[in-house]
C-alpha cells in the first residue's frame, strides 16, 4: 500500500467521524431537547421523607463531674467518681465553738500600768455575764479569767487598755480599750471616818488585805515581790539585833580565800526573816548592786540608804543559782 492510498483512507475516516458527530448534535437538537430526565415528583418524595435534625439543646457543665475532673484533677479517664463516704453520725466531730471577741465578754474599767516593772501592773475588769460573781475583779499579768472564759489570760496591761492571750496559739491576741466612765462617782469613792479600805484580791497574786487606821499592815507578796508593811518595818527597825541573833545565824562566805557574800547558816521556821523569803543556805551577794561580805556591811548599807531607796534588790545565791529578791519598803 502506497502513501497516496493511506492518505485517502485517513481523509475518509476523518470525514466519517465528523459526519457522525454532526448527526448526533442534530439528533439531540431535534429529538431530546424537550425530554426531561429529572423526576421532580420522585425527588420531592425522597427529600420530604428525610427527618429534620433536632435543634441543639444548651447544657450547663457540672463543676464536680466535668470541670473539676478534667481541669483540676486532670482525670480524663471518663470513669464515674467514687460514691461519697458515709459518715456515721456518732463519729462526726463537733463543730468548733464560735469565736467571741473579748470586748463582748468584759470591759476594762481601770488600769495601773507600771512601765518599769510590768509585774506590778494590775487592772480591774467588769464582766458582761451577770452569773460571774463578783462581776468586777482585779487581775495581774498572766492571770486567767474565771469560768467559762478560763481559756483567756491577761497578757499585758497597757496605759489605755489590756491585751489578752488565748490557749489557742493560732488565735492572735486582742486588746480591749479602757472604758471611760462619765460620772466621777464611778471612779472615786470618798471614805468616811468609820469606813474601811479593802484591798481586793488580785487574781494571780494570791494577796488579800483588809485594813483601817487601827489595823497594822503586814508584808504582802505579789508577783514574787515583797511589799513590807508598816508593822513589819517597825519591827525590823526596833528589833533587828534580836532578829539577827535569835532568828538568823550567818557567817562570811569565802571563795578562793576571798570574802564573797554572807551565808545564812540557819533561819528559824516561822520567823519574820523566813516570812520574808530567807532560807537556810542562802548567800546574800549584793544589795542594790552593792556587794556585801559581812552581816555588818549589810546592816550599815540598809541604814545609810533608808531614805534613798524604796525598792531593794537583793541578789542571793540559792542552790547554785543567783536569784534576785525584790522588797518594796513602802506598801502603796
Amino acid at each position: 500500500m502506497n502513501v497516496p492510498t493511506i492518505k485517502t483512507l485517513a481523509y475518509l475516516s476523518s470525514f466519517a467521524c465528523v459526519s457522525a458527530m454532526a448527526y448526533s448534535g442534530y439528533d439531540y437538537l431535534e429529538n431530546d431537547r424537550g425530554v426531561t430526565h429529572f423526576d421532580a415528583e420522585r425527588a420531592g418524595t425522597v427529600l420530604n421523607g428525610v427527618r429534620p435534625p433536632k435543634a441543639p439543646v444548651p447544657a450547663a457543665l457540672d463543676y464536680k463531674s466535668d470541670i473539676e475532673a478534667a481541669v483540676v484533677l486532670f482525670d480524663w479517664t471518663g470513669k464515674p467518681p467514687p460514691p461519697p463516704e458515709v459518715v456515721n453520725a456518732a463519729e462526726e466531730v463537733d463543730a468548733p465553738a464560735p469565736v467571741v471577741p473579748v470586748e463582748d465578754v468584759l470591759e476594762v474599767i481601770m488600769v495601773a500600768a507600771e512601765s518599769r516593772n510590768p509585774g506590778d501592773s494590775f487592772c480591774s475588769l467588769r464582766f458582761v455575764d451577770s452569773a460571774i460573781s463578783p462581776r468586777e475583779q482585779l487581775f495581774t499579768v498572766g492571770a486567767p479569767l474565771p469560768a467559762p472564759n478560763e481559756h483567756i489570760s491577761v497578757l499585758n496591761i497597757l496605759p489605755d487598755g489590756v491585751e489578752f492571750s488565748f490557749e489557742d496559739e493560732q488565735r492572735p491576741s486582742e486588746v480591749v480599750a479602757l472604758t471611760l466612765r462619765s460620772q466621777a462617782g464611778d471612779l472615786i469613792k470618798r471614805l468616811g471616818p468609820g469606813d474601811k479600805l479593802v484591798r481586793r484580791t488580785l487574781v494571780g497574786s494570791g494577796s488579800t488585805k483588809v485594813a483601817d487606821a487601827s489595823t497594822p499592815l503586814l508584808t504582802e507578796r505579789r508577783n514574787g515581790q515583797y511589799y513590807i508593811g508598816s508593822d513589819d518595818a517597825k519591827q525590823f527597825a526596833d528589833s533587828y539585833q534580836q532578829i539577827l541573833s535569835s532568828d538568823v545565824k550567818t557567817k562570811t562566805r569565802y571563795v578562793d580565800g576571798k570574802r564573797s557574800g554572807v551565808e545564812l547558816t540557819e533561819v528559824r521556821e516561822g520567823s519574820i526573816a523566813a516570812r520574808h523569803g530567807a532560807q537556810s543556805g542562802d548567800v546574800v551577794i549584793s544589795i542594790n548592786g552593792n556587794p556585801v561580805n559581812s552581816q555588818q556591811e549589810a546592816i550599815a548599807f540598809a541604814k545609810n540608804n533608808s531614805e534613798r531607796y524604796t525598792v531593794w534588790e537583793v541578789e542571793v545565791l540559792r542552790l547554785g543559782r543567783v536569784e534576785t529578791i525584790i522588797y518594796h519598803s513602802s506598801n502603796d
